[in-house]
């Protein structure tokens, strides 16, 4: 009999759902690894979660086809091992667009109309007119890492007014972007960018790939938001800027160790935003990762192509 194996305990509706769709397999689901073990040789598919993944057991998945992702990340995957098993991973990327995107913005809300300010202000029960408020129309935000989050962000902030700038490795263009970048290095915008905002996910390449030679040259007025993964940035050379003032201010979801640490002069800083890697959360968020996984269900059952696919070399 052929497995497909969760290492996420699912609803039992959507169980029941994968069992009738998927008909001649085993659907089960697995609380540790130790039990994945007991199944994993006649396992063909696994279903999970990047954080939830049991990554010492793929060694023994020797029929160990496909992997289907909850999440969009992928980090914790062992793609050396799948690339040589020849394994396919597909994730769950287009379910983070419509609240990261929502998230973002309510970030650069609250600066340009010091909401903040005001929020802390009312628990100290301060009436402050005197506090400086400003708006998004006019200005300029460059995302690094344009996916279909970055796309959706572009689109809110073209209908604020705002001039947008991306960088992808590919160049492709967006409709949303006034010009794509395919390297930090090249991007000539950096230093008149009001906002400088990651998706990065992270890979062998972009750990630690924003540090002094972003921060170094944004402008002393502006913003950095970081709604990617946390080791994409150097966090010291973060706080330095934030410290000597290089940059404004920052937003932050992700951290280089979460939880943050309660020692991090970050939860301190007056100008700084700071959310529990929240920003994917939503309570549609099983809805939309289950309609993904029901499409490719379908497609492999029947044998055509799956969608999200990770390209095992880059890691994303």
């Amino acid at each position: 009999m052929r497995n497909i194996l969760l290492f996420t305990k699912l609803n039992d509706n959507y169980i029941k759902e994968i069992k009738e769709q998927m008909e001649g397999y085993d659907v089960l689901y697995v609380q540790n690894e130790e039990e994945a073990e007991k199944y994993v040789k006649d396992t063909e598919i696994i279903i999970s979660f990047d954080f939830e993944f049991y990554s010492n057991i793929v060694d023994k998945a020797s029929n160990l086809k496909w992997i289907h992702l909850l999440s969009a990340g992928a980090d914790t995957l062992p793609f050396e091992k799948l690339k040589e098993m020849k394994v396919i991973v597909t994730n769950s990327r287009d379910v983070h667009k419509y609240q990261i995107s929502q998230q973002v913005i309510g970030y650069m809300l609250m600066f340009e109309r010091a909401l903040n300010v005001f929020v802390k202000n009312q628990m100290k029960k301060v009436w402050d007119r005197s506090v400086r408020v400003s708006e998004l129309t006019g200005k300029t935000a460059l995302i690094i890492g344009v996916g279909s989050i970055g796309e959706e962000i572009a689109r809110l902030l073209k209908e604020f007014g705002m001039k947008v700038y991306g960088i992808r490795n590919s160049g492709k263009p967006s409709l949303y972007v006034e010009k794509m970048y395919t390297t930090i290095e090249d991007c000539d915008i950096l230093p008149l960018a009001d906002y400088v905002i990651s998706i990065l996910p992270l890979t062998k390449d972009t750990y630690h790939l924003i540090g002094e030679n972003v921060f170094n040259k944004m402008k002393n007025d502006s913003y950095f938001i970081n709604v990617g993964r946390g080791k994409v940035v150097n966090e010291k050379a973060l706080i330095n800027a934030l410290k000597n003032k290089a940059i404004k201010g920052a937003a932050l979801d992700v951290f280089e160790e979460e939880p943050l640490s309660e020692d991090s002069p970050l939860w301190d800083m007056e100008n700084v935003i700071i959310t529990p890697h929240m920003a994917g959360v939503t309570p549609l968020y099983m809805k939309r990762a289950m309609e993904i996984l029901r499409e490719n269900l379908i497609a492999y059952k029947e044998g055509r192509d799956l969608k999200n696919i990770v390209n095992l070399y880059k890691g994303y």
